[in-house]
């Protein structure tokens, strides 16, 4: 029975041992797998380290680039008189910015509030321009400026970011907004579409709704076809010569529902050519048709030159061309003014002002690629960059006929961070002037960067509701 004994309990130690062995071999593998899961997390936490690196890196580059030239291009000219010697900063280290700026990834966001600095004896230009003291959160200025130069993507990781902190104070629904109108500009609508479902889990509201942004397509369709639009220029007198022209305008007005009538090279005009025009402007109203009138206020101006108050010619046409152009043009103050006029002059009831239903009607030069001002908004184009005094130009003739001046924004998708400075400094003598400018419709990204620039402060910026 001992032998027995002893044997059976070998084969019990034997048999604790593999158990042993079994348990030590399953609690290195659990420890190898936690290992490597441990190891996963950390590659992953160092590569979105690393993107936020590259993209804050980014961020520094461009905003120390546009800082010395906003600095070199917006620096005020030295006066006649001043017998100091200016010259433009070699290096960045040379602008008057403080070290303590260059702590920020956006150091132009810190300089004091935009100084117009008009000349106030002549109205003369602005002197300089400088980026305003925001309100707003770092996050929210980095993405506006960021997306202005063109850097959709850093832009897209930066507001994902900002929204997964949760960091943001009043501005968190301006980071949601920003990045609901950067999928829509892009055209990806399924990260649109999980997003919303994020929104409504968050503000416990309805979401936005994905739409076509055809306002934007339209402007590149008839970017792309300006050029073809079937168009009738006069030039020269406006006479009985233009019986031809006329007829031409006839057969356009038959085969297209847009058409543009051109004015500038008129350099007189007469009682018989006004009657003329007149009877086929009021033909073309009839018809419904879209018209596009190009230097419509120079020749108004003309008219003017030929008529005056009290004087009775032998025919009304200047008067009654004259008054059915501000109409076109949506000017009923100085419509009411021509028809007081009138009344004086021929001892007649005037014809009462009816505003333009839907014709397009801008006051531009000839072959002019800018967008149109319809009745009385001026429609902006889908991107502003580059050289924009053409534009700047095309809202002051628009603003000379209207005190609202109204920029309908719907279909602008982008402003270029150094054409919004010359933005600035382009409205800014309207404001000065007492006009009133209201940016209409804008999306969240050209809104944050109009309050970066303080733009808001000379003129009223409504971004389309959500």
């Amino acid at each position: 029975m001992g032998i027995f004994s002893v044997f059976g309990k070998k084969d019990r130690q034997k048999i604790s041992s593999d158990d042993e062995k079994t348990a030590l071999r399953s609690k290195r593998d659990e420890d190898d797998a936690r290992l490597a899961a441990s190891n996963e997390i950390e590659r992953s936490n160092n590569a979105q380290q690393s993107q936020r690196n590259i993209a804050r890196s980014t961020s520094m580059k461009i905003d120390a680039i546009e800082s010395e030239m906003t600095l070199d291009i917006l620096k005020p000219a030295p006066s006649r008189n001043s017998q100091t010697k200016q010259t433009a900063p070699d290096s960045l280290s040379d602008a008057p910015i403080t070290a303590q700026l260059f702590e920020s990834t956006l150091p132009l966001m810190h300089m004091q509030s935009t100084d117009y600095l008009l000349d106030g004896s002549t109205g003369g230009p602005l002197l300089h321009v400088q980026v305003s003291t925001s309100e707003t959160c770092a996050a929210i200025e980095e993405a506006a400026v960021l997306y202005a130069n063109d850097q959709a993507a850093l832009v897209e990781h930066m507001l994902q970011d900002a929204i997964l902190e949760d960091k943001l104070g009043n501005a968190t629904r301006n980071a949601w907004w920003m990045l609901f109108d950067l999928y829509q500009i892009t055209g990806k609508q399924l990260q649109f579409d999980s997003l919303s479902i994020d929104y409504a889990s968050k503000f416990e509201t309805s979401p936005p709704a994905w739409a076509a942004n055809l306002r934007a397509d339209e402007k590149k369709t008839s970017s792309k076809q300006g050029a073809a639009t079937p168009s009738v220029a006069f030039a020269g007198v406006l006479d009985n010569s233009i019986s031809k022209q006329l007829e031409r305008v006839q057969k356009l007005s038959e085969k297209n529902q847009l058409f543009r009538l051109e004015f500038s090279r008129v350099t007189e005009v007469d009682p018989v050519g006004c009657a003329l025009l007149l009877e086929a402007l009021k033909g073309l109203q009839k018809s419904e048709r879209n018209m596009v009138l190009v230097g419509a206020s120079e020749l108004a101006q003309k008219i003017r030159g030929i008529i005056e108050v009290g004087r009775r010619d032998e025919s009304e046409a200047p008067w009654l061309l004259l008054m059915e152009i501000l109409q076109l043009l949506n000017l009923e103050n100085e419509f009411e003014e021509a028809s007081i006029d009138y009344c004086v002059t021929f001892e007649v009831s005037p014809p009462a002002f009816v505003a333009p239903k839907s014709n397009k009607i801008t006051t531009a030069a000839v072959e002019t690629a800018l967008p149109i001002t319809v009745l009385d908004r001026f429609v902006m184009p889908s991107v502003i960059q580059g050289s924009i005094s053409p534009l700047i130009h095309s809202i002051t003739e628009f603003a000379g006929m209207h005190q609202r001046v109204v920029l309908d924004c719907a279909g602008l998708t982008r402003v270029d961070f150094t054409s919004a400075g010359q933005l600035l400094n382009g409205l800014a003598p309207l404001a000065t002037a007492g006009k009133s400018i209201e940016f209409q419709d804008v999306n969240h990204l050209v809104a944050a960067l109009l309050h970066v620039m303080s733009i808001d402060s000379i003129a009223k910026i409504f971004p389309h509701k959500y």
